[in-house]
């Protein structure tokens, strides 16, 4: 009699890896995951559900729902949340800006009922100088602008150019026209501009030190090489980063005297300000059709090799790349692409999906994939369990409110949902939707092939064991099994795993009328803390086994199974070898 032999797989931070060599993929790498979290220790998990930071959408006539950008506006006494939308250039709308203390947003207006007009395409660009916040809107509109919270108006700042103000006779109120705007070594930076009726793409200016509505006429440097156009800038280890559409520039110094300018690459950039964002102890940025590079100290490592064959096999739109932006938000950065995988016919002109990029996992970082449940009812489905209909969020960022509580905040990017939404809290098991929609999002996750080193070897398979993470109410997990490195095939239907949830005993209430049995959880609680062991049907024979996870879906009945949350912690495949055929 054969021998029973075993494999326990524990480890899956190898995340996301979509090389189309099955034989590559590690381990405890997944060529398919959706909406699941992966555990730094091991495990993976359901990701928390999508909430409105807000109870009113945001009020967009006559302007269009595009959102651009989400910023922190760290005022001393209140903090704000600040959101831009772009022009579009299709209907001639301008961009708006709006502000939030934590709750419903509010229009920023130039005068009575008179919105702020935004005339760049990628939105305002923010920066914070004390207290108030500088707008640059665009080389096409005639003013500047500055916010202080607590004031009824935004504040116009005259053109700088034609009129310039020497360094012997400062006299403010003044800023040049331009697309990008950064608070920098004691400066205002801004970028792209516009000057005495002669548009400057390739300029970089700063102001007087210590003086943001000040301009030296002489202070600024033409970069020409590397495409026409600055399209980004950011801040990385006390020196200004200049990003054009195939080239980095790092500017070293902190005055005129001291400034020199460094050529980082002349093959990688970004086309618009939002494919680049500053993280933990450096800037992330996205070349298109390249990918994901990070630049720190160190250099410009890239990232995107799990993920190139996204582009290489034409599944992300390469029509509407200014779809592609990044966000970093708590420790994570967030990519939003209009991704569609080969299962559907065409790609989408919109953000489809978020990979999420953790650096913290493993010893190169790991990717996850989200998607919200479905906002929209879908022209083209799907043939796999990804969830049509659905979104990757947009604009993130990290916010404080007064009372210094945290929150992680992305924006929907649907035209019929057009909210601020708060992530990475993971009591909530659904996504906010529009309301037709259930909120209900797929998760699903794909081991990589297993073959016992011995693809040549057919094995018996017999009945595997997991370990599930616990879980507080009735959940239903669905199985599929493919054999011999066929992804198209399952190999013996979907099979079902029922979990319960473990009894942590009495409960009691403490309202006035005594205590009220079977009301209140008292004692310690395991719910959510324990694992289980769950074995099925055995998985047959074959060279190479693959199994595939889902999670609970619309179709799934959720009176007899209302559990949203469920996480892997453990497979166990238990085989027995056949013999080698001699032909």
């Amino acid at each position: 009699m054969a021998q029973i032999d075993f494999k326990q797989v524990f480890d899956f931070t190898g995340g996301l890896n979509f090389r189309a060599d099955q034989f590559q993929l590690k381990e405890n790498e997944s060529p398919s995951m959706l909406n699941v979290e992966i555990d730094p220790r091991g495990g993976v998990f359901s990701r928390a559900g999508y909430k409105k930071k807000h109870a009113t959408a945001v009020t967009t006539s006559p302007a269009v729902w595009n959102p651009k950008g989400l910023y922190n506006y760290k005022y001393s006494s209140a903090p704000l949340i600040m959101l831009t939308t772009g022009y579009v250039t299709t209907s001639s709308t301008n961009g708006r800006i709006y502000h939030s203390s934590g709750s419903n947003f509010t229009v920023l207006n130039t005068a009575l009922a008179t919105p702020m007009s935004v005339k760049s395409t990628n939105g305002a660009s923010m920066t914070q100088w004390e207290d108030a916040m500088y707008f640059a809107i665009g080389q096409s509109a005639t003013n500047m602008y500055k916010w202080t919270s607590g004031n009824t108006y935004v504040t116009s700042l005259i053109a700088s150019g034609p009129t310039w103000q020497p360094y012997e006779i400062p006299v403010g109120g003044y800023m040049p026209r331009a697309e990008i705007a950064l608070s920098h070594a004691n400066k205002l930076f801004v970028a792209n501009t516009y000057e005495n009726g002669v548009s400057y793409p390739n300029r970089l200016r700063w102001s007087h030190e210590n003086s943001p509505e000040n301009w030296y006429q002489q202070d600024y440097i033409d970069i020409i090489a590397g495409g026409n156009g600055i399209r980004g800038i950011q801040v990385v280890d006390g020196q200004l980063l200049i990003f054009k559409s195939k080239a980095i520039y790092l500017l070293m110094g902190y005055d005129a005297d001291s400034f020199q300018l460094v050529e980082l690459t002349t093959k990688l950039g970004i086309d618009y300000p939002q494919q680049a964002v500053a993280g933990s102890g450096g800037v992330y940025f996205f070349d298109y059709p390249n990918g994901l590079y990070f630049y720190d100290r160190n250099g410009i490592q890239d990232l995107f090799e799990r993920l190139r064959p996204i582009i290489i096999n034409n599944e992300v739109n390469s029509q509407y790349s200014d779809q592609i932006t990044l966000s970093f938000v708590r420790e994570r950065l967030w990519i939003s692409m209009p991704y569609a995988s080969s299962t559907f016919t065409v790609r989408p002109d919109y953000p489809s999906v978020n990979f999420i990029f953790d650096p913290t996992i493993g010893t190169r970082g790991a990717y996850s994939q989200f998607q919200t449940a479905q906002w929209f009812d879908p022209l083209v489905q799907s043939q796999d369990e990804e969830i049509v209909g659905g979104y990757g969020l947009v604009c993130g960022i990290d916010w404080r409110d007064s009372n210094d509580v945290p929150f992680y905040l992305m924006v929907s990017p649907a035209e019929n949902f057009a909210f601020v939404m708060s992530v990475d809290d993971y009591d909530n098991t659904l996504d906010d939707s529009p309301a037709t929609f259930s909120g209900k999002f797929g998760t699903a996750y794909n081991t990589s092939w297993f073959d016992d080193n011995r693809y040549v070897q057919l094995k018996s398979f017999i009945r595997p064991y997991f370990v599930l993470k616990e879980v507080s109410s009735n959940t239903l997990i669905r199985l599929a099994t493919y054999k011999n490195y066929d992804e198209t095939n399952q190999a013996g239907g979907v099979k079902s795993i029922s979990l319960t949830p473990i009894s942590t005993g009495a409960t009691y209430s403490t309202s006035g009328a005594g205590g009220v049995y079977g009301t209140a959880v008292y004692g310690l609680s395991t719910v959510g803390a324990a694992i289980k062991r769950k074995g099925i049907a055995p998985l047959g024979r074959g060279y190479a086994v693959q199994l595939a996870f889902y999670g609970p879906n619309d179709s799934t009945d959720s009176n007899v199974y209302p559990g949203r949350k469920w996480g892997l912690n453990s497979i166990a495949y238990k085989f027995k070898r056949r013999k080698i055929r001699g032909t």
